[in-house]
Protein backbone atom coordinates (compact mmCIF):
# COMPACT_ATOMS: atom_id res chain seq x y z
CA UNK A 1 0.00 0.00 0.00
CA UNK A 2 0.97 3.28 -0.98
CA UNK A 3 1.00 5.79 2.12
CA UNK A 4 -0.17 9.14 1.54
CA UNK A 5 1.61 11.96 3.52
CA UNK A 6 1.04 15.62 3.91
CA UNK A 7 3.26 18.16 5.03
CA UNK A 8 2.90 22.35 5.21
CA UNK A 9 6.20 23.61 3.52
CA UNK A 10 5.11 27.29 4.98
CA UNK A 11 6.45 25.93 8.69
CA UNK A 12 9.83 25.30 7.52
CA UNK A 13 12.49 26.92 6.41
CA UNK A 14 15.17 25.55 3.70
CA UNK A 15 18.48 26.05 4.93
CA UNK A 16 22.04 26.91 3.20
CA UNK A 17 23.15 23.25 3.40
CA UNK A 18 19.99 22.01 1.90
CA UNK A 19 18.72 20.77 5.16
CA UNK A 20 14.78 21.78 6.17
CA UNK A 21 14.42 23.93 9.95
CA UNK A 22 10.92 23.31 11.27
CA UNK A 23 10.16 27.31 12.27
CA UNK A 24 7.04 26.51 14.12
CA UNK A 25 4.66 23.82 15.14
CA UNK A 26 3.53 21.58 12.36
CA UNK A 27 2.10 17.99 11.52
CA UNK A 28 2.71 15.74 9.27
CA UNK A 29 -0.39 13.61 8.35
CA UNK A 30 -0.06 10.23 7.33
CA UNK A 31 -2.51 7.27 6.94
CA UNK A 32 -1.22 5.97 10.04
CA UNK A 33 -1.27 8.92 12.13
CA UNK A 34 -0.27 12.42 12.83
CA UNK A 35 2.99 13.32 14.09
CA UNK A 36 3.64 16.55 15.97
CA UNK A 37 7.27 18.50 14.73
CA UNK A 38 8.24 20.84 16.94
CA UNK A 39 10.39 24.09 16.16
CA UNK A 40 13.70 23.72 16.01
CA UNK A 41 13.75 19.91 14.56
CA UNK A 42 16.04 19.73 11.32
CA UNK A 43 15.44 17.54 8.21
CA UNK A 44 17.81 16.52 5.59
CA UNK A 45 17.35 14.34 2.76
CA UNK A 46 17.68 10.42 2.75
CA UNK A 47 17.34 10.82 6.89
CA UNK A 48 13.52 9.36 7.12
CA UNK A 49 11.76 9.39 10.29
CA UNK A 50 8.88 7.24 10.85
CA UNK A 51 10.01 6.02 7.61
CA UNK A 52 8.90 9.31 5.91
CA UNK A 53 11.45 11.12 4.38
CA UNK A 54 10.37 14.82 5.54
CA UNK A 55 13.14 16.66 3.42
CA UNK A 56 11.91 14.85 0.59
CA UNK A 57 8.50 15.72 1.15
CA UNK A 58 9.37 19.42 1.25
CA UNK A 59 11.32 19.57 -1.87
CA UNK A 60 8.88 18.39 -3.75
CA UNK A 61 5.81 20.35 -2.12
CA UNK A 62 8.06 23.26 -2.75
CA UNK A 63 10.16 23.13 -5.68
CA UNK A 64 12.60 27.02 -5.12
Amino acid sequence: MNEAVKVSPKEFEKQPDGSWLCVKNSDIKSNYGVYRIAPGTTFEKGKPLWGIDVAELLEQANPN
